[in-house]
């Protein structure tokens, strides 16, 4: 009968102490990722007032609060259907609790004529 080497024992030790690991820390993981989804997120925005006094200037606020937005909730080309219903709910969230924060209803209705258009 063969003897197991030292080699052999510990890669067995290190492979099951990464098996153990990774079986207890997997529903902390899963609990965290949870309460990062249900929490908003803040990112820096950048605006002038008079970008809110018009439609075609706040038309051009949306396009680039939607960009900022876009790459803020993340999503990729290859995503799959849920990573993407994800994404465009953060999107969609995101974007209107945008729109109330300024408090301006030019740029709330250039937003709702963009979602009907």
């Amino acid at each position: 009968m063969k003897t197991p080497s030292t080699t052999h024992l510990i890669a067995a030790a290190v492979i099951a102490g990464a098996f153990t690991a990774g079986y207890l820390t997997g529903p902390a993981f899963a609990e965290q990722s949870q309460a990062t989804e249900a929490r908003p997120f803040d990112f820096d925005f950048v605006y002038a007032p008079e970008e809110l006094s018009s439609t075609p200037k706040a038309e051009k606020l949306l396009k680039r609060l939607e960009r900022k937005v876009r790459a803020e909730c993340g999503g990729n080309r290859k995503m799959s259907v849920n990573e993407h219903a994800f994404v465009q709910a953060c999107i969609n969230e995101t974007m209107q609790n945008s729109i109330a924060k300024f408090g301006s209803e030019t740029v709330a209705q250039a937003y709702r004529t963009r979602a009907d258009g």
